[in-house]
């Protein structure tokens, strides 16, 4: 689908050398933005993502560690030069890092879970917004179905990490309404990605795939899709809110 009203906007998709951030760069390139690559460790696959990226439109990669207040300020004012403002930000870095239970999980190891997934995403924004203001832009925060359910063994300390992107997601909403900003979110659920590959084993994703209704997992791009909506004229109307994405196995009323 070709979203006309997202053609030229400057959209930084953070953590997007490969996944779910990967499969949205490039769909909004698809659309004819001007897309910022963001990566942490993975030049390779930013650059990677990139070139792909620029098979559509064009962009820019920017790298940094955004847990790092002086880095996640340094990557927003990177691509807001080049592509000379922003406006749509896509909050997708973040990992579970580890599984560890709370019983015998590290300090080092909570601080951790949370600066990657919470921690970035206020770093970034804040860095963003006085861009998001000029443009009256859109922020989608990448959250997680886990956030809902506590996930599974292990990813306690993730699950919570999530529910706070998801709250959070709410009170910039509140926030951001009287400069003209929508904030919203998507919360995947188990999406075929790098993820799935470091922390899940095979057995565990065809097992998953036989009890969601749909009959199979999730991609990337099903995630970029709703991310596009969102971020774009045809959600106009819609702030603090999310869009559950995982193929019936998490229903609600």
């Amino acid at each position: 689908m070709i979203y006309e009203d997202l053609k030229d906007k400057k959209v930084l998709v953070t953590g997007s050398s490969s996944g779910i951030g990967q499969a949205t760069a490039i769909l909004f390139a698809r659309q004819g933005c001007y897309v910022g690559v963001h990566y942490f460790r993975t030049k390779k696959g930013a650059q990677k993502t990139l070139k792909q990226v620029k098979e559509h439109s064009n962009g820019t990669v920017c790298g940094g560690d955004l847990r790092d207040e002086k880095q996640a300020r340094e990557v927003v004012e990177k691509f807001a030069e080049a592509a000379g403002g922003i406006d749509i930000l896509v909050n997708n870095a973040g990992t579970m890092v580890d599984r560890q239970s709370f019983e015998s999980a590290t300090l080092e190891y909570h601080e951790d879970v949370y600066a990657t997934n919470v921690r970035s995403v206020f770093l970034v924004t804040r860095a963003a917004l006085p861009y998001l203001k000029k443009s009256k832009g859109a922020i989608v925060n990448i959250g997680s179905v886990a956030g809902h359910t506590g996930g599974a063994n292990g990813s306690g300390m993730y699950s919570g990490a999530k529910a706070a992107v998801a709250t959070e997601t709410i009170s910039m909403a509140r926030e951001f309404a009287k400069y003209g900003i929508r904030v919203n979110s998507v919360f995947p659920g188990f999406i075929e990605t790098r993820f799935h590959e470091t922390y899940s084993t095979p057995e565990r994703c065809k097992e998953v795939a036989k009890k969601t209704p749909l009959g199979r997992n999730g991609t990337g791009e099903d995630i970029a899709n709703a991310v596009l909506f969102l971020a774009g004229e045809a959600a106009g109307f819609i702030t603090g809110e999310y869009i559950a994405v995982n193929g019936g196995l998490y229903m609600r009323a």
